[in-house]
């Protein structure tokens, strides 16, 4: 199963989500996470020291119970090659965070998060959105609630406490395994 975790920008909640789903799957997924950026030089990090260093969203992903975690970073015309070769060295189950990864890849389940007083400003995020299973509104203070693909949530409530999201979790992956 390959789930993409994409969303409207930084601090969206991606990464909290993909920790959600590691807490309650310990040692089931592989995580990688995309970063195209001009700025840095392309490559597939596997080195364990580089992605856990600080408060580097890999580090979460190790800490949460990936079973592996790569991070392709680099110029934006590479990254969809880089990611195939990455998905070559990964298991059966893989968890990717970033919206490009649907230019290259048809996954089984995207979730596409919305941070709650934000909305679509870029052409990446808004191709990502239409191809969403489920949007994710995250919401700073509210209790889960879900119309058909649309899920209001608290990400940050649900990963200090991820056991009263579990079965809903389960439900939507069940669909798609």
């Amino acid at each position: 199963m390959i789930i993409v975790v994409a969303g409207n920008g930084s601090n969206s909640g991606k990464t909290t989500l993909i920790r959600i789903i590691l807490s309650l799957y310990p040692g089931i997924f592989d995580v990688a996470k995309l970063t195209p950026s001009g700025k840095l030089q392309s490559a597939i990090e596997v080195d364990k020291s580089e992605l856990l260093k600080g408060d580097k969203d890999t580090a979460f992903f190790m800490r949460e119970g990936a079973r592996k975690v790569v991070w392709i970073h680099g110029k934006t015309k590479d990254i969809g090659s880089l990611l195939k070769s990455s998905l070559a060295q990964l298991g059966d189950n893989i968890i990717i965070e970033g919206n490009s990864a649907l230019r290259y890849i048809k996954p089984d389940l995207t979730f596409f998060i919305v941070r709650e007083s934000d909305s679509i400003v870029n052409k990446s995020a808004a191709f990502a959105k239409s191809m969403a299973d489920y949007i994710v509104l995250n919401k700073t203070s509210v209790n889960y609630s879900r119309n058909s693909n649309i899920l209001n949530i608290s990400l940050l409530k649900v990963l200090a406490d991820p056991i009263k999201f579990a079965d809903e979790l389960s439900k939507i992956l069940r669909k798609f395994k």
